[in-house]
C-alpha cells in the first residue's frame, strides 16, 4: 500500500516549483538539454537498498570493483635470434618470441574516474589499492561508505560520526513521549534501540555537516536567505537527534547518547570551489535528503506507536526543507557560477540516476516493528523507487533539461 502517496505529491510540487523558478532566474545560465535523466532520454535505475541501516549512521565495507580496460592489441615481437650454427646433424637454435603489451590499469588516485562505487547510497569511497588487470578488466580494493537519512560529515570522502555512549541523558528529547512498550520482546526491544540509535548518530553527524555548509556558503558568496535556512537546518538535526536517542534509550531501557564527533586532527575542511559545494548539494541535498524525507514520511505512515509516528513525522517535515534547501542552493548556483558549476551540477546528476539513486534500508518487520517506525524493507525499497521516479527526477529534469548550454558559449567565445 502507497502510505505517503499525498506527502509525496506535495513534496514534488513543490521542488518542482523551485526548480522552475531556477530556470526562468537562470536566463542563459545554465548546463544544456543533453542530460540524461530518466524520462527525457537518460537511464536512470531504480537499484534495491543495500543492507546497512537506513537512517542509521554509516557503514563502512571493503569491496572489490572493477571495470573494462581495453587491452592493447599484442606488440610485435622482436626479431627471432639467429639460430646457432648446427654441428653435424644438429638444428640450428629457435629464434625470440614475440613479445606483447598490456595497458597498466590507471593509478588508485584516478580509478574513482572509472568505477561507481556503491551509488548516491554511498556517502564516499577510497580506494586502497593500485589496479590489478585480469580477464580485459582493472579491479580495485577500496572501502566504501553507505549512509541513511540526513546529510552526512564527509572527510576525505569517509563519512565520519561520534560513537554512542551510555549514561547520555542531555540528548535525550524530554519533549517526547515515551513509546509504549507493552508486547515488545527483548529481542525487538534490542533491534529498535539499535537503529534509532544509528539514527540518533547520524543526526547528529548532520549537525557538523550543516554547519560546514553554512561556512562554505559565505566562502561561495550566497545570499543570506541561503546562510541563515543551513543553520536553521543544523538546529532542525539537533532536534532529530534527540528524537532519536530518546527513542533509543527507552527501548534500551537507558541512556544513550553520542560521544565527542570525530574531528580530522581538530580542523574542519571547508570548500570555496562554487562547483564543489554545488555537485555535493546534489547527491546530498537533492537526492539524499529528498529520498530521506520520503522514506521518514514512508515510516511515519506505518508506524502505530505514537512516539514513534511523532518522531518520524517530525523528522520527514524537516528532512523536505533540507531538500528544498538544496534545490535552492543548486538553482543559485547555476545562475550565479560558470560553465565549471553547470558541468559539476550535471554530472552528479547523470551519474546518480545512472548508478541508481537509493538509501541503505534497515530490515524491519511486520507486527510491532513497524509499528514502532521499522517497515519490512521491501515496503521502504518500493518507496524509494517511487520517490525517485515521481519527485527527484521530475525536478531534476526541470532544473536541467531545458537549460542552454554555457559550454558552447565558452568554446565560441574562445574562438
Amino acid at each position: 500500500m502507497d502510505r505517503s502517496y499525498q506527502f509525496r505529491r506535495r513534496l514534488a510540487a513543490q521542488l518542482l516549483g523551485v526548480a522552475l523558478a531556477g530556470i526562468s532566474a537562470a536566463g542563459a545560465q545554465g548546463c544544456g538539454n543533453d542530460v540524461e535523466t530518466p524520462g527525457s532520454g537518460g537511464q536512470g535505475g531504480q537499484g534495491g537498498a543495500g543492507n546497512g541501516g537506513f537512517g542509521g549512521g554509516s557503514v563502512v565495507e571493503t569491496i572489490t570493483e572493477c571495470f573494462a580496460w581495453p587491452q592493447a592489441e599484442a606488440g610485435s615481437g622482436g626479431a627471432g635470434g639467429v639460430g646457432g650454427a648446427g654441428g653435424s646433424g644438429g638444428a640450428g637454435g629457435s629464434g625470440g618470441a614475440g613479445g606483447s603489451m598490456v595497458p597498466p590499469c590507471p593509478p588508485k588516485d584516478a580509478a574513482l574516474m572509472y568505477v561507481e562505487a556503491g551509488g548516491p547510497s554511498s556517502c564516499g569511497a577510497v580506494v586502497k589499492t593500485d589496479g590489478t588487470f585480469a580477464n580485459g578488466e582493472c579491479c580495485y580494493e577500496m572501502d566504501v561508505t553507505t549512509c541513511g537519512v540526513g546529510r552526512p560529515f564527509l572527510v576525505e570522502g569517509r563519512a565520519r560520526a561520534a560513537s554512542r555512549t551510555r549514561a547520555r541523558s542531555t540528548w535525550m528529547e524530554s519533549a517526547l513521549p515515551a513509546p509504549d512498550l507493552t508486547g515488545l520482546s527483548p529481542d525487538e526491544r534490542a533491534l529498535l534501540a539499535a537503529a534509532w540509535t544509528r539514527d540518533g548518530l547520524l543526526e547528529h553527524a548532520s549537525i557538523a555537516s550543516f554547519g560546514r555548509f553554512a561556512l562554505e556558503l559565505l566562502a561561495v558568496g550566497a545570499p543570506a536567505e541561503l546562510v541563515e535556512r543551513a543553520h536553521e537546518a543544523a538546529l532542525d538535526e539537533v532536534r532529530h537527534a534527540r528524537l532519536a536517542f530518546a527513542l533509543a534509550s527507552a527501548y534500551a531501557g537507558e541512556p544513550i547518547g553520542p560521544g565527542a564527533f570525530p574531528f580530522a586532527g581538530g580542523s574542519l575542511p571547508v570548500s570555496a570551489d562554487l562547483a564543489d559545494v554545488a555537485a555535493r548539494a546534489v547527491r546530498e541535498g537533492c537526492i539524499g535528503e529528498t529520498l530521506a524525507s520520503l522514506l521518514a514520511a514512508e515510516q511515519a505512515a506505518r508506524a502505530t506507536d505514537p512516539a514513534a509516528r511523532q518522531a518520524l513525522a517530525a523528522i520527514a517535515e524537516d528532512e523536505a526543507k533540507h531538500a528544498e534547501l538544496a534545490w535552492r542552493a543548486v538553482a543559485w548556483a547555476l545562475r550565479s557560477g560558470d560553465a565549471s558549476v553547470a558541468r559539476a551540477v550535471r554530472a552528479a546528476f547523470a551519474e546518480a540516476f545512472a548508478a541508481g539513486a537509493t538509501l541503505d534500508v534497515q530490515a524491519g518487520g511486520a507486527g510491532a516493528l513497524e509499528a514502532h517506525g521499522r517497515p519490512e524493507a521491501a515496503a521502504l525499497r518500493a518507496s524509494m523507487e517511487r520517490a525517485l521516479a515521481e519527485v527527484v527526477q521530475p525536478a531534476a529534469a526541470a532544473l536541467l533539461g531545458s537549460l542552454s548550454a554555457p559550454e558552447s558559449q565558452e568554446r565560441a567565445e574562445r574562438g
